[in-house]
Formats: structure tokens, sequence, C-alpha cells
């Protein structure tokens, strides 16, 4: 028997992460000790290989247990639709990779020419690098339409557009923690209003395309499993509390 620490060491997760499988009926540990401890077999091993093997396809928590819970395999056009939307994840990663590498070289080259850093060519590489950081985990929750649709919305994102945005939401949220905080009732006028306002700013991420919308929302339904360390002090401050999260599902119906 492993205790949550081993176990979680051998199959390279978080110890956050059996914590939320644990709590989610996913993989529960085989037993307790007689102080709390939970303590998993070799066995369960195989069970988190499977999960995390679905979850690197893109599938979500909830569908992953309801496969789990009857023993099903996924349907071989739903299989070959996830495989092919992995690929297409991985060859966007490896041309990000391709962009970084050549930046390298390009600055690589300017300083045997110039005998001096061109700074504005370490920019590009460090502008690459942050990309890959920040977009290449989240992109299994998109499909390649909607991948394709952000790609093409990335021209129109500025730095000043960036800066009334995260005002904007930064307004928002104060908003809604304010509405919480007078008891205000989701499916009220105000709460409706919120809600509403809400979903026009999201907008300004989808552009009004459902898919995008669709990954966006299995994204931050799995925060849970977002990778350690991938959101920044400061990003995190820019994020929604879950309470503001729950209020504004409730004001869209969605409870």
């Amino acid at each position: 028997m492993l205790r949550i620490q081993q176990f979680a060491k051998l199959a390279n997760v978080t110890v956050r992460t059996l914590h939320h499988y644990d709590r989610i009926g996913l993989l529960s540990p085989t037993l307790r000790s007689a102080n709390g401890y939970r303590l998993y077999r070799m066995e369960d091993l195989a069970q988190l290989e499977r999960i995390l093997f679905l979850r690197y396809l893109g599938i979500s928590l909830r569908e992953i247990a309801d496969l789990l819970a009857t023993g099903a395999q996924l349907p071989e056009q739903d299989l070959a639709a996830t495989l092919a939307r992995q690929a297409s994840v991985l060859r966007q990663r490896r041309d990000g990779i391709d962009r970084v590498l050549h930046a390298i070289d390009r600055a690589s080259t300017a300083m045997k020419k110039n005998d001096k850093p061109d700074w504005s060519l370490y920019q590009t590489i460090l502008e690459e690098i942050h990309m890959q950081e920040t977009q290449d985990w989240t992109q299994k929750y998109y499909s390649p339409e909607a991948q394709q649709a952000i790609e093409e919305r990335r021209p129109l994102w500025n730095p000043e557009m960036q800066a009334k945005v995260t005002a904007d939401w930064q307004q928002m949220y104060a908003d809604v923690q304010s509405a919480i905080d007078r008891n205000v009732e989701p499916v009220s006028d105000e709460g409706k209003a919120l809600a509403a306002r809400w979903m026009k700013l999201v907008e300004g991420f989808t552009g009004g395309n459902p898919a995008v919308l669709e990954g966006l929302n299995k994204l931050y339904a799995d925060r849970a499993n977002w990778p350690s360390g991938t959101v920044s002090p400061e990003a995190e401050k820019n994020m929604p509390k879950p309470e503001l999260m729950i209020f504004i599902r409730a004001a869209l119906g969605k409870a």
C-alpha cells in the first residue's frame, strides 16, 4: 500500500490532483488508515494511467467518469476525433517550438555579425516562449475549429486592448462581489444584468464563436487540474473567485 505522497510521486501527478479525483469519485483510495491517510494499491496506478491518457486526449473528467463507471470504451469515431484533435495540438506545439528556435538562430547570427546583442530579437524569443508556456497546455480544451478561430483573432490583440479588458474584468468582479455581499438573488433583474455583462466580456475573447466558448468552459471547469505554476501570481489576481462563477452560472440558469 502506498500513501498519497508516494502514489503521487510514482504517477508523476500532484497530491492536489489526487485529492480532486477522490472528491469527485473518479479515483478513490483503496483504503484509509486508522489515522485517515489515503492508501493506494499498485493496481490503482493502471486506473490512474487510463484517466491521465483520456485527459491527454482532451476528454472531460465527467465523460471519463461515465466511461469508467460503465466500463465502456470510446466509440471508434469519437476516439478517431480525439486523436486527430490531439495530433493538431501537437503539431501546433511543434510549430511554436520551431518559431522559438528560429528566433534564437536569428539572435545568434545577429550577435556574430554585430558583436552585440539585438534586444529586439531577445524580446521576440521571450514572447514566443511565453506564448508556448501559456497556450500549449490549454489547447487540449479547444477543438481544431476553436484553435483556428483563436489564432485568427490573435492579430487583433494588443497591449492597450489587454489593459482595457483587464480593467473591465476587474470592475466586473467587483460588481458581482458587491451583489453577493448585498445578498442579491442571481435570478433577479440585477443578477441577470450582471450575467449579460459578463457574457459580453467573454465574447470579447470568443468573438461569439460557440466552439471557442465551449473550449473556454472546459478549461475553467478543469481548473483543479491546471499544471502547477502555469498561472503567475499576477494572473491569479485577475481570475474570478469560485463564488463569482457560481453566482453567474445561477444567473444564467446553469446552476
